[in-house]
């Protein structure tokens, strides 16, 4: 039966006429339009390993150009495909295949999570190659994140209402008459190290009560043109004693004047010490370095923070910026949730990742300050 007139495409074998409207094209380049016009991202690799065709968004997905997905590139020699490659090898041995597969991706801006299916090219081949089909799932999961935080917020907001104003009084109490054993017993008596264990954990309470108020209470930032140095120079200081302590390297340097930004010093400042110190607790006592880098970023301003120390080790399935969740001794896991909230209430970004040679990196995006404002 002979097609109809009208709005459609048919092809059988080859590259026969597609009918659209009242324009017959070439069906090799009215599904090869329909590909490039995708928004999600599509990369097709024969039984060899060689690329058929890589669309335009792939290449937006996955930050590469044109040229690295190019038709006849060697898929198994991109090393920025690793991972792809795997399951590709996966469907080789299965020939079945596969579906709503997360992988992360390392990008210049930081790591992406990429949702993907692929599917196995027909053929007269036992394997005759795979079509990979895949969306960018990072701000759906960062969406869901910060949904996950505010369901955290209300868990510990219920929590700490009742009891931190009852742990705070005893806790005033312990540490002063801690303080005062140190003093009375004085240098060389052998119980004055007793007391001092007590002075230093009631303190380490009384840091973990303060992030909890901060990460609990109703919370919003007030923000105003500001000075970018102040902003810096009062998280630095906040880091001085610290610093000395891990008897560390903290350098700022700026890589150009850096612009007015419209944002809450005091909450900006501590969001970039609760970073540096970090980095100033995670690397080597006496041979840390830490280097706080202000930096144009897309009319913006970035805060990259980078230190030699062993860099971030991450479980499947884990996020840094999850509440309680601490990857140092001691640490009470908030800080980082902290410096989440304070950022995109800022409505600007926090990154992170490992340098190349060893060491972390973590960078806060600010978006740049409105015109006109005094």
């Amino acid at each position: 039966m002979a097609p109809e007139s009208g709005s459609f495409a048919y092809a059988k074998e080859g590259c026969l006429p597609v009918r659209v409207g009242a324009k017959s094209v070439n069906s090799q380049d009215y599904y090869g339009q329909i590909v490039a016009s995708l928004t999600s991202g599509v990369v097709a690799v024969d039984h060899e390993g060689a690329i058929i065709t890589a669309n335009p968004a792939a290449c937006a997905h996955l930050h590469l150009s044109p040229e690295v997905l190019r038709p006849g590139a060697r898929f198994f020699e991109l090393d920025e495909l690793r991972q792809f490659r795997g399951i590709l090898q996966e469907m080789q041995v299965t020939q079945q295949p596969v579906s709503r597969r997360e992988l992360t991706v390392s990008t210049p801006e930081g790591a992406k999570v990429i949702g993907m299916t692929a599917s196995l090219l027909q053929g007269p081949h036992a394997f005759n190659g795979v079509i990979f089909l895949f969306i960018d799932l990072t701000e759906i999961r960062q969406l869901r994140h910060a949904a996950e935080l505010n369901r955290q917020l209300a868990q510990i907001g219920e929590l700490t209402a009742g009891v931190v104003h009852e742990l705070r009084n005893p806790l005033s109490v312990i540490s002063g008459m801690a303080e005062l054993l140190m003093r009375k017993l004085g240098e060389g008596n052998e119980h004055q190290q007793k007391a001092k264990v007590i002075f230093e954990e009631a303190a380490q309470l009384e840091k973990l009560i303060s992030q909890f108020l901060s990460f609990a209470r109703p919370f919003d930032v007030k923000p105003v043109r500001c000075a970018v140095e102040e902003i810096v120079d009062r998280a630095v200081q906040l880091c001085e004693r610290l610093t000395e302590e891990r008897r560390a390297t903290l350098r700022v340097h700026y890589v150009a004047p850096p612009p007015p930004l419209e944002a809450d010093a005091s909450k900006l400042a501590l969001a970039l010490s609760n970073i540096l110190r970090n980095a100033i607790e995670i690397v080597e006592p006496g041979r840390g370095e830490i280097t706080l880098l202000v930096v144009p970023r897309d009319g913006g301003l970035g805060f990259r923070i980078e230190d030699n120390g062993p860099g971030i080790q991450l479980t499947e399935g884990e996020e840094l910026f999850t509440a309680f969740l601490s990857k140092k001794e001691g640490g009470t896991g908030l800080g980082l949730a902290i410096v989440h909230r304070v950022v995109t209430a800022h409505g600007g970004t926090v990154t992170y990742g490992n340098r190349d040679g060893g060491g972390a990196w973590f960078e806060v995006r600010m978006p740049a300050a409105a015109s006109g404002k005094g």
